[in-house]
């Protein structure tokens, strides 16, 4: 099969044959329908330091996807070839304490799709048969692979109650405009989206922000997303991990208001902790990924009912062999998530 492969350190990688996986015990072969590009592949294509300290070559890239159900392995229940799938991308032991509670999300030993294993940037992939979510009815391909991603911003969102508060998310990439529709769909007040990319701002727009805050203006950050969000935001939705945006949307948080911290940024953020967040009783969550399964199910939900509408994240599609004019879009920032598809004729 073709696939997208990470061969050796450095810069790059390359299209490739590869040998199609088989489905072990376990296991589910996938023929991949479409897949998405995540900024943890762009570190991996451009070998940053996290992805040098972590990644084993080679790897075929990629974990955000939909597919169809090709061979089950021994043991596998309530799947049936032929069914179409996303694919929760965080692989777990199910024998660590924090398995044990329920909590997969935080497993101690959590290996990822397209990180750890092979990933789903192919024509195939294999799986664990517990990972995939058996699509709702009639929903498209792009929507059934974007579950993943939106998944983290509907973990994040979900932490609190959202209606008829003012709601600001920092940070409108993909997940962060997801969150706008989340927030949106919850009954916010008034959602306030903040990024320095005019693009990105009218993404959020579109989904739904009642106002936008360019963050590369000069000037007092904490003061204009005040102003934008009439007050002061009761909810921060962040999305970005960048320090000085973490610290300014914490100062626009309203005195016993909550924050959920879901971007990663590329070093520590220092906070006065006292001033921001002791004194004033804000509550701080910690989120990764996605609860198994609780927030796939919501997701499914609000896609399937149109409650969410992502069409305005999911801006370019190309074909595998134009991976690198891909990966260029998705650097590039110019775009909302970018969708590659294994078969000619495949793009919609």
């Amino acid at each position: 099969m073709r696939a997208i492969v990470k061969r050796r350190p450095g810069p790059g990688v390359e299209l490739a044959d590869v040998r199609v996986p088989e489905a072990g015990p376990g296991e589910a072969l996938l023929q991949v329908v479409v897949s998405g590009i995540c900024g943890t592949d762009l570190h991996i294509v451009d070998w940053n330091p996290w992805a040098a300290g972590r990644v084993r070559l080679p790897r075929v890239l990629g974990h955000e996807m939909a597919g169809r159900v090709a061979a089950l392995g021994a043991g596998v229940t309530g799947l049936r070839e032929g069914d179409l799938v996303g694919v929760e991308s965080h692989l777990v032991d199910l024998t660590c304490p924090q398995c044990r509670r329920g909590l997969f999300h935080v497993c101690a030993k959590t290996r990822i799709l397209g990180v750890d294993t092979d990933g789903t940037l192919a024509e195939w992939v294999a799986v664990p048969a517990r990972n995939c979510r058996p699509a709702p009815a009639g929903l498209a391909p792009e929507l059934v692979a974007f579950q993943e991603p939106m998944g983290n911003a509907v973990h994040a969102a979900l932490q609190g109650p959202l209606r008829d508060r003012v709601v600001l998310v920092t940070g409108c990439g993909p997940i962060g405009c997801a969150a706008v529709g989340v927030a949106r769909a919850e009954g916010a007040g008034r959602v306030v989206a903040v990024d320095r990319a005019p693009h990105r701002l009218e993404m959020a727009r579109q989904m739904g922000a009642d106002a936008a805050v360019d963050a590369g203006v000069a000037g007092d950050l904490p003061a204009r997303m005040r102003e934008a969000c009439g007050g002061a935001a009761d909810v921060v939705l962040e999305m970005a991990g960048h320090p000085a945006l973490v610290a300014a949307a914490l100062a626009a948080l309203a005195p016993g208001g909550w924050i959920s911290l879901l971007g990663l940024g590329d070093g520590p953020v220092a906070l006065d902790l006292n001033a921001l967040v002791v004194m004033r009783q804000i509550t701080l969550y910690g989120v990764t990924g996605r609860r198994q399964f609780e927030t796939w199910d919501r997701t499914a939900g609000y896609l399937a009912s149109g409650a969410v509408d992502p069409g305005p994240i999911l801006t370019h599609r190309f074909l595998l062999d134009e991976h690198p004019q891909a990966f260029e879009v998705a650097r590039s920032g110019r775009g909302g998530k970018v969708l590659i598809y294994p078969a000619e004729g495949a793009i919609p």
